[in-house]
């Protein structure tokens, strides 16, 4: 079987992106078993099979008609922190899609789902989460009776046209000059990664402070994390003092819910818009203040269409293979990671959210929130931001949430 991909997903290839789901366990884990049901995601999503072909312009998916796979298990033995802090790979597409690692040596065993972003999203990724855990949780069961039907999705392109919608005009530059966090290129070829030591996780009570701040303060959990997120990136400038500056940040959406009929999960590869926020930001900036610009642009430039615009343009580029022009950063929000049933005997105590590439020079901000408790991951590339600038930005981050859970009284 052979169809083609959109171009946002052929965006994704040159880069080897790949998606990480990561849950964090404690217990006995059946390896054997988790192997007989990535198999069977597998079966029932055929596209984790397969292999990407790039034709000039043009980006082909490849799924063997004979039932063979490229999507490889490999078990790792040493802990989840070494793992993290040093095993962390890429997917090529021209050689497989989908991986299963599983880091087993210590008190806990990571079991990460690893996933092509040339044919997932968050969203979609979440829903192929749900399904393996869910088949590994019912095994052997699951097994004898799994569902016979294959789901391919496709293209947001393809929706698009089954919908009779049309898509939005790609993008012209934005007006007017904006800033982010400085780069440099001081040589080498690490990978787009996220820093464990830097990650931000919140507890239960404090990510139920910044839900309730968000409410009173009429505005959502996301843009306060992007007010702090855009105003640390502004204290990192330190050579333009006190002034205040257009910060620029990127925001990837999930465009399913806009479609007309809203799209299935598993309907769509890549359903995401890339909107663009700039907002006039100081060191000291109000936080609540950010958030309520960052809102009122990120709805307007997803209804307007200007957040898909953005991404059909920036997919564009990256498939042709042109170099980066322009700056900012980017914020991706997955919601809250669905409740996952798990075999008897084990549990997931924790989960990793993120996606690696080779070497860009852009940061990610990977929010989730799983159990109660909200992640920010930061990733990026040291050939591009050393260390101690990802770490000075981590606690400028933190210091903004902490205003937000903790406001002192006026």
């Amino acid at each position: 079987m052979k169809y083609r991909l959109g171009r946002i997903d052929h965006g994704f290839v040159p880069r080897k992106l790949t998606v990480s789901y990561v849950a964090v366990c404690t217990g006995a884990v059946d390896i054997a078993g988790l192997r007989t049901a990535f198999g069977l995601l597998c079966g029932r999503y055929p596209m984790l099979r397969g292999t990407v072909e790039t034709t000039g312009e043009e980006c082909w998916l490849h799924i063997p008609d004979d039932g063979t796979s490229t999507a490889t298990t490999e078990i790792i033995e040493g802990t989840v922190s070494d793992w993290l802090e040093r095993g962390l790979t890429v997917l090529d597409p021209a050689r497989g899609l989908a991986k299963l690692t599983i880091v087993a040596g210590g008190e806990e065993t990571a079991v990460a789902l690893q996933v092509s972003h040339t044919i997932n999203d968050a969203t979609l990724g979440l829903r192929l989460l749900e399904y393996f855990w869910h088949t590994a949780a019912t095994l052997p069961v699951s097994a004898a009776l799994s569902d016979p039907a294959p789901i391919h999705p496709r293209s947001l392109e393809h929706a698009y046209r089954a919908r009779a919608m049309a898509l939005p005009d790609l993008a012209g530059r934005a007006a007017g000059p904006v800033r982010s966090t400085a780069v440099a290129d001081t040589g080498g070829n690490a990978v787009f990664a996220p820093e464990p030591a830097q990650r931000i996780l919140l507890s239960p009570g404090e990510t139920a402070a910044l839900l309730a701040h968000a409410r009173a303060a009429g505005t959502t959990l996301h843009a306060l994390l992007a007010a702090a997120i855009t105003r640390a990136e502004r204290a990192t400038l330190a050579s333009a003092g006190a002034e205040e500056l257009p910060m620029i940040m990127f925001h990837l959406a999930d465009l399913r819910p806009h479609l007309q009929p809203v799209a299935r999960p598993d309907e769509v590869t890549n359903a995401l818009g890339f909107a663009p926020t700039v907002t006039v930001c100081g060191p000291g900036a109000d936080l609540e203040v950010l958030a309520k610009e960052v809102k009122t642009q990120l709805v307007a430039g997803i209804e307007g269409g200007t957040a898909l615009a953005v991404m059909l343009t920036a997919a564009s580029a990256a498939a042709q293979g042109r170099a980066r022009t322009s700056v900012g950063n980017f914020i991706t929000n997955w919601g809250t990671v669905p409740e996952l049933t798990v075999p008897t005997g084990i549990e997931i105590v924790d989960f990793r959210g993120f996606a690696t590439s080779e070497a860009v020079t852009w940061v990610g901000y990977f929010v989730s929130t799983f159990a109660g408790r909200c992640s920010i991951e930061l990733a990026s590339s040291p050939r591009y931001h050393r260390p101690a600038q990802i770490a000075q930005l981590r606690e400028l981050i933190a210091t903004g949430l902490a205003e937000l859970i903790h406001p002192t009284a006026p």
